[in-house]
């Protein structure tokens, strides 16, 4: 080990410069690149609201080193590694935001932004974010029956080239429901939000999103405005339908263009991602005005 050291500092003192000339090569390399994140999550309120089952699925899992946007502590954390929270001064999707806040068919769940460093997915940090109405605990999630879910045996499904097993049988699940609902009693929350989940952006060759999220809704909702006898009827038959949340799962990578506006999406909610390049003020000074982003799906 001691000739192997000794062979090193001989190299070194052939090179130019020395050790001098390899510390000015690292403090020469291009630094990492900033990008601006934003992001604009709504409900489809004319989303089917009938009774309807759908294969159940469990939240998304946090992961132990995040950037969790509703905890300072967290934020103040990931400053460390480049990540800061953006004010609403700084937002460039604020006409779109306007447009969704008047239409009669879209609810804005969540509208925030960050700076990131753009990195490989290894190093970067997913984001958790969290928005929409808090469901009490008069509500319960399908994730605390999940095991109970996988355990159910399946019915093959009588169309042409479908999956087998992959039904569940409709009987069971009103019964799990039951002994769901049952069990709630015993159970307490800090609060279920109507939309939850993470989203990683990284940089390789390309800008690259990963997305796990959920949006949260009853199985059955209520319409109090058009309450009626026939409704009624029909809500006390299927009581467990409105107070068990069904996960509807946003999971997807998608491939990034900075400066274009990317929309994701499922029936139930949608989201849209800007990616914008950071220049400080020397570097904004000596490049032409940014334009309006592009839309891109």
């Amino acid at each position: 080990m001691k000739h192997n050291y000794l062979t090193l500092l001989g190299l070194a003192a052939l090179l130019p410069g020395g050790v001098q000339a390899q510390s000015e090569s690292a403090a020469d390399a291009e630094p990492i690149p900033l990008y601006d994140v934003e992001l604009v999550v709504f409900k489809n309120i004319k989303a089917p609201s009938s009774r309807e089952y759908i294969l159940p699925v469990s939240s998304p899992g946090k992961p132990e080193k995040m950037l969790d946007l509703s905890s300072t502590k967290s934020v103040v954390a990931a400053r460390e590694l480049g990540y800061k929270i953006l004010s609403d001064a700084e937002f460039r999707l604020l006409d779109i935001v306007n447009r969704l806040v008047e239409s009669p068919r879209y609810e804005t769940l969540l509208h925030v932004a960050w700076r990131q460093p753009g990195v490989e997915l290894e190093q970067a940090l997913p984001v958790w974010l969290r928005g929409g109405r808090i469901y009490g605990n008069e509500y319960t999630s399908i994730d605390s029956q999940m095991e109970l879910l996988e355990s159910i045996p399946r019915v093959a499904s009588e169309e042409p080239g479908a999956d087998k097993n992959f039904e569940f049988d409709e009987q069971t699940l009103e019964a799990m429901e039951l002994q769901l609902l049952e069990q709630q009693a015993l159970r307490t929350h800090q609060g279920l939000y109507e939309f939850e989940g993470k989203i990683t952006i990284t940089l390789s060759r390309y800008l690259h999103a990963y997305t796990d999220l959920v949006f949260r809704r009853p199985r059955l909702s209520v319409d109090t405005v058009s309450s009626n006898a026939p409704q009624d009827q029909y809500l006390a038959a299927y009581v467990a339908d409105t107070r068990i949340l069904n996960n509807h799962r946003l999971q997807e990578h998608r491939r990034m263009r900075s400066k274009n506006l990317h929309y994701l999406d499922n029936p139930e909610f949608g989201m849209l991602i800007l990616i914008t390049p950071y220049k400080t003020m020397d570097e904004a000074a000596t490049t032409e005005p940014e334009t309006a982003p592009a839309a891109s799906e």
